[in-house]
């Protein structure tokens, strides 16, 4: 009987923690497109060239930049089963810089954890007269998580204030439910001048993978940080001939894998 036990702990166990994440509906893995900013091109561009498909994308709204003529557009793109994401109001990161209508520091280092979490719960609010959802998920601002120092992300998820949470710049892709961290998520970062093969080649290692992958873009054929309409086209092609991956929202994903834990 020790001797079972012993195998079970120390053989059976680790290999359970590993175990590779079920899809549902015979699919074999997933991608999450995400659209950060809440910009005009990602209206004009990006929910026409997913709804062709019927792709449901993650945008990560930032209160500062949306305009009152904007929320009926981002409302009818929530009600088309698109999700709406908490980008914070005023995007701070950690540089010294200032709004230019204030005097008050807007950089991440001029927070405290409170004023942060905060800030999140009012863009919350915002979103829930936008799409009628009590829970949204969260993009950290330029991939930083600390607040004059300190991590804000953590409280953030363990208050119940945001589900998920988004970090930058990592091709890390989640292949166990184990493995996967509510407050921060990995995501490969589309930077302008990308081509798509460079996209599709981060998608099929996440196919080889078996797991799930987040691919964090800004403007499409316009704004900033821009991916060409044409080299996003071919990405959103290449998915569509790959009915075997999931292209859902971050959090629908992100709760199925969680499900699973």
């Amino acid at each position: 009987m020790k001797k079972l036990l012993t195998f079970i702990l120390f053989f059976c166990l680790p290999l359970l923690a590993m175990a590779q994440i079920q899809w549902p509906a015979g699919k074999k893995a997933a991608i999450m497109l995400t659209y950060d900013d809440g910009l005009q091109s990602q209206l004009q561009n990006v929910v026409p060239a997913l709804n062709e498909h019927n792709f449901k994308g993650t945008f990560f709204l930032m209160g500062y930049y949306l305009d009152a003529k904007d929320l009926s557009q981002w409302r009818e793109v929530s009600q088309q089963g698109h999700e709406l994401g908490n980008h914070s109001i005023y995007h701070p990161c950690n540089e010294a810089q200032a709004d230019t209508l204030s005097s008050h520091c807007r950089a991440l280092n001029c927070y405290t954890v409170e004023e942060m979490l905060n800030e999140i719960k009012i863009m919350n609010t915002f979103l829930s007269a936008i799409d009628g959802k009590s829970q949204h998920s969260y993009a950290y601002p330029c991939g930083q998580y600390k607040a004059g120092g300190h991590d804000y992300g953590t409280p953030m998820i363990s208050q119940g204030i945001c589900t998920f949470a988004r970090m930058s710049d990592s091709e890390e892709v989640i292949t166990s439910p184990s493995q996967l961290m509510p407050n921060n998520v990995p995501s490969f970062t589309a930077l302008p001048g990308y081509k798509a093969e460079q996209l599709t080649s981060y998608i099929e290692k996440v196919l080889a993978s078996g797991g799930a992958g987040v691919i964090l873009f800004h403007g499409i054929g316009g704004d900033w940080i821009s991916v060409d309409v044409e080299e996003h086209q071919k990405m959103i092609d290449f998915l569509a001939s790959h009915s075997e991956i999931w292209v859902g929202t971050f959090s629908d994903v992100l709760s199925y894998i969680q499900q699973q834990k």
